[in-house]
């Protein structure tokens, strides 16, 4: 028997009705949990070693809540992270560090009357692998005594840095890499210098002669901008709830501290400062004190800026909620 390209046209306009439609679950990004009178979602749904995790809270309607006990972090693997207030519920970010094994750990969200809820998140480990470099013996392990008076200034300095991140988001958009230019080095690889165990690569590097334009990689707060002993000339900056992207061994830095910075805005040039085998430029993605790899938190930062419950109706564009 022979149909013509009309009857098969026919088919298909009648199976278009007999598709499956939105019952109003999570968005594909989350996974949904309703406890203790909450709407938790999180995403992604199994997080692995050196990943964010975002995490979106909403009270139940018609649960009796106690509406007084503002939500205020999150605990998880021994750190605390930062919520943040958002119409209808909460968000926040929490990281997975390198090394964590493969397993079930729980995350812990905290209000002023206490516990709120535990969440078990599920988790994958992850093998980055190994690389070994060789660079100059005092770069490696520093024995001169100004060089270890300048890598205690250099902590001191960071740490301050570190700490001053608000409870509020200052993504404006999705995070963006500094460069389009090839990975020289990929994140979490562990790390022999000159033969000695060091730590794990804490971002990714790209290509890069000396004075290429590097960019911000999303809005934010320029927090230091300095030259280390280790990472050379910097720029970290600050983008709320304790997120910080940092780009390393600069040849110049085009920020200064307390500038408020736009995704793309240029602000300095690639080089070979601080400790390096060659020209490129390092960036990083650091939540709470842990490194996550930056590439995947491109991802996680559209998750970040998507209120999953106004997705579920649909009120949510371009990745955006209505806040």
């Amino acid at each position: 028997m022979k149909f013509n390209g009309w009857f098969f046209l026919f088919i298909l306009f009648l199976c278009s009705f007999m598709l499956p439609v939105s019952s109003g679950a999570a968005p594909e990004t989350f996974v949904k949990t309703v406890k203790n009178g909450y709407a938790v979602y999180h995403s992604p749904g199994k997080p692995g070693a050196g990943q964010a995790l975002v995490v979106a809270l909403q009270p139940v309607a018609g649960e009796k809540l106690k509406n007084e006990s503002q939500l205020l972090s999150m605990t998880f693997l021994k750190r605390e992270f930062q919520l943040e207030a958002v119409a209808g519920g909460w968000r926040g970010i929490v990281a997975v560090p390198l090394g964590t094994a493969a397993g079930t750990y729980d995350l812990v969200i905290k209000s002023q009357a206490g516990v709120a809820l535990v969440l078990p998140v599920a988790v994958n480990d992850r093998d980055y692998g190994e690389q070994r470099l060789t660079v100059k013996r005092e770069m490696a392990t520093p024995m001169r005594p100004e060089n270890l008076a300048k890598i205690k200034r250099d902590r001191h300095n960071l740490k301050v840095a570190y700490g001053a991140s608000g409870s509020y988001l200052l993504l404006s958009d999705k995070v963006r890499a500094p460069l389009n230019s090839r990975l020289t080095s990929p994140f979490g690889t562990r790390r022999l210098l000159n033969g000695k165990p060091k730590s794990p690569h804490g971002g990714v590097d790209f290509k890069a002669a000396i004075g290429i334009p590097v960019a911000a990689a999303a809005s934010g707060q320029v927090v230091l901008a300095e030259a280390l002993y280790y990472s050379g000339r910097i720029v970290i900056i600050d983008h709320g709830l304790s997120i910080f992207s940092l780009y390393m061994h600069l040849s110049e830095i085009d920020c200064r501290v307390g500038e408020r910075v736009d995704r793309g805005q240029i602000i300095g040039k690639s080089g070979k400062s601080g400790r390096v085998t060659g020209p490129h430029l390092h960036w990083g993605v650091k939540i709470a004190g842990v490194f996550v790899d930056p590439l995947r938190f491109v991802d996680d930062s559209k998750h970040l800026l998507t209120i999953p419950w106004d997705a579920e109706n649909g009120e949510a564009e371009n990745g955006k909620s209505k806040l």
